[in-house]
């Protein structure tokens, strides 16, 4: 009987499952200074859902979703990433007729990918992101990098670039993409790109293979409209005005399909190496392309929480407190045991973390527990106390010993904890 994980999933648990949280709490509260409102989605959806908007030639589509078939032969996938569910729901549940314009959106979830585990890398992983939908301002848009930025600056971490790029739309799209056909049937291409220069020529520059062919190709850029270009030159305008650093990069072009206009990435420098923790931009015709009578523009982005705690553990960075409990109760006798059940429940239902043994083991092994736990302080509880109506109370740092009576337990651990 195989009783291990998949591969690719991990069991979360203790100083993990805290730091996954405190990061979670951190970026809720983030987002909420925003005005952004949380969306839960299902965690599985149509197949034809992320086909018509993520791109049948994306690598999301057709190399890593988990497929699922119902008992009617329906075809359901789980949730490779979080904008498309998004959009489904909003305009199934018509939310842009129930909340007010621009609806600012976050969520928080697994999504699914079938792809090779590697370092930072799951099948199953936590993605945190943001969508803005139903008004078209380059001002959101900066809103939308400038929280990004804000939340990886205020969990610690430092050394981050901003990279940005427009991916132009309409004709000035095709003309860019004949150009850069005819660049691309100069190199010699691995075997992935020699089909994606046929049916998606911009999904060549995502390559990592490849990278270094791609210095000399066209820029996408040199190819925008006067709309595109004044719209695009102010969010630069802005952001150094905000003194926010970036880079411009041509060879950015996201993995997904539905971008339409600007797109960014934040990366952080890694021993002359750099990671991307978290990616986005603009997809002003996806709303659309599910609902042709709604056309509402859109931005946003998402970051994958296990790549991120996996860069702040290897700068020290920790975003949990220490662990600790404020008091536990050594039980010197089967009495004092029996007793301590309801005094914790007081203890408990007055707000103070507390704990005892269970293994009925020693008073040695018990001292030992409540240092591994760091308690600050021990609750003493033997016959004796119990015949006197009192416990004894150790502050752990001070080593200072006291006899408390019963009704006062509560406020003295209150004052001592002040």
């Amino acid at each position: 009987m195989n009783i291990q994980k998949p591969r690719g999933t991990e069991d979360i648990y203790y100083e993990k499952t805290r730091e996954l949280s405190a990061l979670e709490l951190m970026l809720r509260s983030i987002a909420m200074q925003y005005n952004y409102h949380e969306i839960r989605t299902p965690i599985f959806e149509a197949k034809d859902l992320f086909v018509r908007s993520v791109g049948a030639e994306t690598d999301i589509v057709s190399k890593e979703m988990f497929y699922l078939l119902d008992k009617k032969e329906r075809e359901f996938v789980l949730r490779p990433e979080g904008t498309v569910p998004v959009i489904r729901s909003i305009i199934e549940d018509k939310l842009y007729g129930k909340y007010e314009l621009p609806l600012k959106l976050f969520y928080i979830g697994n999504m699914f990918r079938y792809e090779r585990p590697q370092h930072g890398r799951l099948r199953q992983f936590n993605q945190f992101g943001v969508e803005v939908v139903g008004a078209k301002n380059y001002l959101l848009d900066v809103e939308v990098i400038l929280l990004g930025y804000t939340l990886l600056k205020t969990i610690g971490l430092n050394y981050l670039t901003l990279k940005l790029n427009y991916l132009t739309v309409g004709a000035a799209r095709t003309k860019y993409l004949v150009v850069l056909t005819a660049f691309f049937q100069q190199q010699e291409l691995c075997a992935d790109c020699k089909i994606r220069v046929k049916k998606n020529p911009l999904r060549v520059l995502d390559c990592k293979i490849d990278q270094n062919k791609f210095d000399i190709a066209p820029k996408i850029y040199d190819y925008l409209t006067e709309e595109e270009n004044n719209e695009f030159k102010a969010l630069q305008s802005l952001l150094t005005k905000l003194e926010v650093p970036f880079v411009l990069d041509y060879k950015l072009v996201r993995g997904l399909d539905y971008y339409t206009g600007v797109v960014f990435e934040i990366v952080i420098d890694k021993q002359e190496r750099e990671l991307t923790l978290l990616g986005g931009g603009k997809y002003d015709q996806l709303v659309h392309t599910f609902e042709p009578s709604l056309d509402y523009p859109a931005v946003g982005f998402a970051l994958g929480l296990e790549r991120l705690l996996l860069t702040l553990s290897e700068q020290n960075i920790t975003l949990a407190d220490e662990p600790y409990l404020d008091a536990y109760l050594i039980c010197l006798s089967d009495h004092a045991r029996h007793f301590a059940v309801s005094l914790l429940l007081m203890l408990r239902a007055s707000g103070l973390r507390v704990d005892c043994d269970y293994l009925a083991r020693s008073v040695k092994a018990q001292f030992k527990s409540l240092e591994r736990l760091k308690a600050k302080h021990a609750i003493i509880i033997g016959d004796e106390e119990l015949k006197k109506n009192v416990i004894k109370i150790k502050n752990q740092k001070t080593g200072k010993e006291q006899e408390v009576k019963f009704k006062k337990i509560i406020a003295f651990l209150n004052k001592e904890n002040k």
